[in-house]
């Protein structure tokens, strides 16, 4: 959906330029968007996957879900770190935002 197209833009993963040290893979469906990348920087990997889904509702209006995991690798036991982010956004036939929802976990 263009809504989902807009807003993984709006994070840069798409137009991020890649590198020569960088990965980056895309799945899109037409309500189903799956992007991958990584990136070496002097040993440590920076790890980042968005998954976003997008559901029409009963009456009108639609429920898209995105998903956003980052880790990073660093040398060593106690270096790593992970995030989790999700965020629920009910909108109705109009357009208008009915019910927004963020969860973050560290």
């Amino acid at each position: 959906m263009k809504r989902i197209a807009c807003a993984l833009a709006g994070l840069g993963l798409i137009a991020t330029a890649a590198r020569a040290d960088d990965k980056v893979e895309v799945q899109q469906d037409k309500n189903h968007v799956k992007i991958e990348k990584k990136h070496k920087v002097d040993g440590k990997t920076h790890t980042t996957k968005v998954e976003s889904k997008a559901r029409h509702r009963a009456g009108g209006g639609t429920v898209s879900k995105t998903e956003t995991t980052s880790e990073t690798n660093r040398p060593g036991l106690g270096n790593d770190s992970k995030s989790k982010v999700t965020e629920t956004k009910e909108r109705d036939a109009n357009g208008n935002v009915v019910r927004q929802e963020k969860k973050v976990q560290h």
